[in-house]
């Protein structure tokens, strides 16, 4: 009997080992796939994001560009800023594909189904926009001590302010899970001091100050400048942009939604503890908040399914980052989800760009052979 147990215990360890490798193969592949869909240069409106610094007059989302402050004109260069974007934007997606190739095979499987998903090509599309850093700084602060980290999460908000809806309730989601509640309460508060700070004094920057800045900008930059980006600075965050910007309903918009909740509602429950009912519901109720909060930005601005995504990355980053363990049932039914996303589900681009399609065979090829280069050329020039 012996014999034969150790026989069958090889098989099973050779069966769970290709089981490994085609999953890792599997990843690779739908990595390279969401590459080839989405990739894209940082959009002119993108690269205004890294441009205002303290020192221009700017208060809110001016942290970037007061670390760049000192490089003087050189931070208006298209291919300085883009290079920096793609760097921060890529050295994230390589963390995730990381945290995925030594995780446990279930959650290979939800990695997957997302980089094969709109999700994926979505993530190489939007590169410089600043969630790159955002998520950058929240992998930092779980990984630091409290006063650290609550100093990271605090300077997030000067990046961009809407990482009180991104960022922000999964940092404090994350202290609850590890039954930090003082410091979740504590942490949670001063993030909430910090950003109605900003909310009462850095909502707009006076008129002289953004010209100034466009005038400098406009004299030294080689690219048409989308100076659109700066009429943010004029306007405060409420007024007329509050208003439902999901309504009327944008194309595929509601199946994005419906979408965007199931999977939010799914990894919540993975966090559900019965041994303590109390707690059980409190992880519930953070990670659901932490996943669904992005979507909160639909009452704010109008790129909608920008904000879709980001409820799904959130949802990613629980169950890669935050989260100890997930059942092996919730992280089956999220990969199913995003795979049924993956087949109705739409993301929409920006400045009318469109996700590449994977068929005919002629068009992958294309790409490498032809359009990636020129992109790259075209992005050179500038």
């Amino acid at each position: 009997m012996d014999g034969y147990s150790r026989l069958a215990g090889n098989r099973t360890l050779r069966n769970a080992g290709g089981t490994e490798l085609a999953a890792n193969a599997g990843l690779i592949v739908a990595l390279f796939l969401a590459f080839y869909v989405g990739f894209g240069l940082p959009i002119l409106w993108a690269i205004n994001y890294y441009i205002p610094s303290f020192f221009d007059g700017f208060g809110r989302r001016s942290l970037v560009g007061t670390l760049l402050y000192p490089f003087g004109s050189l931070r208006f260069e298209y291919v300085f800023v883009a290079a920096l974007q793609m760097a921060v934007r890529y050295t994230l997606i390589v963390i995730l594909f990381w945290r995925a190739w030594h995780s446990p095979l279930t959650l290979k499987l939800v990695a997957i189904a997302f980089l094969v998903a709109p999700t994926g090509g979505y993530l190489f599309h939007t590169a410089g926009y600043p969630e790159d850093i955002l998520y950058l700084a929240l992998l930092a602060a779980i990984h630091v001590r409290p006063l650290p980290a609550l100093l990271i999460m605090g300077a997030t908000l000067f990046v961009q302010e809407l990482a009180a809806f991104t960022v922000i309730p999964l940092y404090v989601t994350s202290l609850v899970l590890r039954r930090e509640f003082r410091t979740a309460i504590v942490h949670g508060a001063v993030l909430v001091a910090v950003f109605a700070f900003i909310y009462l004094f850095f909502q707009t920057v006076p008129s002289e100050m953004i010209e100034a800045l466009l005038a400098r900008l406009r004299s030294v930059a080689r690219y048409p400048v989308d100076e659109s980006y700066y009429q943010l600075f004029r306007n405060d965050f409420v007024g007329e942009r509050m208003r439902n910007y999901y309504m009327p309903p944008a194309r595929y918009l509601t199946r994005a939604l419906l979408m965007v909740a199931c999977v939010s509602v799914v990894v919540a429950v993975a966090f559900y503890r019965r041994s303590d009912r109390w707690f059980g519901v409190l992880n519930v109720l953070c990670v659901l908040g932490a996943c669904l909060a992005p979507l909160l930005l639909g009452f704010f601005g109008w790129d909608v399914f920008r904000w879709v995504f980001l409820s799904l990355l959130s949802s990613l980053f629980v169950l890669l980052f935050i989260g100890r363990t997930t059942p092996a049932p919730a992280a089956m039914t999220v990969a199913a989800l995003l795979v049924g996303f993956a087949l109705v589900g739409h993301l929409e681009y920006f400045d009318g760009a469109h996700p590449r399609p994977i068929l005919p065979y002629t068009r992958f090829i294309d790409f490498w052979q032809a359009e990636l280069p020129q992109i790259l050329g075209k992005a050179l020039s500038r």
